[in-house]
């Protein structure tokens, strides 16, 4: 009886380990098919497609698993593939309609029919070529910039192999917009389209905003170029105009300014200030509206400026705007003023020496060559005694002394 109940402890293990190893094997054996009816729709939105598909037929009547769906697609402007995992059987992505689209779509099953492991089905793939235009030159340079938050400017340049003549159209669109619309204001440059103005009230922050430049020549359409962007990251500040320095009794100064003109809240910004004290330069960036400067051996001559720009708490990236106008110490050159100096002195300088050194020789060879002139008399009327001629004694005539017998 021992060597029974002995013999079962030892077997039933090995029956348990083979009966879940061939379960294991018929789950691995197990097919799941990929999503039914893979579709790329284009409303029109410049590059916002909408991925869609079908459950598969053969899980239609699954009802003790979950399903769900996992989309990949090749993002173009990050250059990456995009995960997403959803019960969903559709989703709108963002992409370079001048480039290849990639999808791929996987089923994913899990639940009591799977022993809870989560299958994944070969994917369903879809490329789409790009379309519209023959390959060739785009637009470069283009680049885009939201001024004080108030209205946006966007430029580009001609490339210089152009087919012809040819005519450039902006159109835009984000999401709180039912179609793409056309620039609201060319900015010209002669008779070329170089850039597109948009007013605040055609502008949407933190969401896509799509743009396609589209160029068109009298012999074919040209291939067109798309971007999306987010254009609180485009913001550029104002140049701040008031400026105040303090001069501390320790020999420390204190920059104190107002914040830009515009429409960017106060509290979004961050300034960048420059110290130029006893020729030694130094920078503070700061978050408040003041920044004090340590001052060498307390150094009465010195000059500052203040730029800003939106944080990274309130954007990804941002703008520097331009600096402000140099605020100098009392008895300071501005860096402005030193440098025209500098330039006069650079200029001028040589300028007086050469001349210094060339005048006395300029003067001494005129009169050398008067001298020579006045040596021989002229041929005509020989009205005059040569004035280089030594007097020999009194009797003989005095220079430019006119004879009896020519009166």
């Amino acid at each position: 009886m021992i060597r029974v109940r002995y013999w079962t402890a030892s077997i039933l293990p090995w029956f348990l380990l083979i009966g879940n190893w061939n379960f294991c094997l018929g789950i691995n054996r197990l097919t799941i098919n990929p999503p039914a009816d893979l579709r790329i729709t284009d409303p029109g939105h410049l590059g916002r497609l909408r991925i869609g598909w079908a459950l598969p037929p053969a899980l239609k009547n699954v009802a003790r698993c979950s399903v769900r769906f996992q989309l990949q697609y090749f993002n173009t402007y990050q250059d990456r593939w995009t995960t997403i995992r959803t019960t969903h059987r559709s989703f709108h992505a963002q992409f370079d309609l001048g480039k290849e689209v990639q999808v791929k779509v996987f089923t994913l099953l899990r639940g009591p029919c799977t022993n809870n492991s989560e299958l994944l089905s070969p994917p369903a793939e879809l490329v789409l070529k790009p379309s519209g235009g023959d390959i060739g030159p785009k637009i470069a340079g283009f680049s885009c910039i939201f001024h004080r938050k108030e209205f946006m400017e966007c430029t580009w340049n001609e490339t210089g192999d152009q087919p012809g003549p040819t005519q450039t159209s902006l159109f835009y669109w984000h999401k709180n917009m039912e179609r793409a619309l056309e620039c609201p204001g060319y900015i010209f440059s002669g008779a070329e389209r170089v850039g597109c103005s948009f007013p605040l009230d055609m502008l949407l922050e933190f969401s896509d905003f799509n743009i396609c430049v589209n160029r068109s020549s009298s012999n074919r359409p040209l291939q067109p170029a798309y971007f999306s962007l987010q254009i609180q990251n485009l913001v550029k500040p104002s140049v701040i105009e008031t400026l105040k320095l303090m001069a501390h009794p320790d020999g420390n100064v204190t920059v104190e300014w107002s914040p830009p003109e515009g429409r960017i809240y106060h509290r979004c910004l961050e300034f960048e200030v420059e110290s130029l004290l006893d020729g030694i330069m130094e920078s503070c960036i700061t978050r408040e509206m003041n920044c004090t400067f340590e001052a060498p051996s307390h150094s009465e001559t010195g000059c500052f400026r203040v730029r800003s720009r939106v944080h990274m708490f309130c954007a990804d990236k941002g703008f520097w705007s331009d600096w402000s106008l140099p605020r100098c110490l009392p008895g300071s050159i501005s860096p402005d003023a030193s440098a025209l100096m500098k330039m006069l002195l650079s200029c001028v300088l040589p300028v007086a020496v050469l001349a210094l050194l060339v005048a006395p020789l300029l003067l001494w060879t005129s009169r050398k060559t008067l001298k020579k002139r006045s040596c021989f008399p002229t041929p005509e009327k020989n009205l005059f005694t040569p004035f280089c001629s030594s007097p020999a004694s009194s009797t003989e005539k005095l220079p430019f002394q006119l004879d009896k017998a020519d009166v």
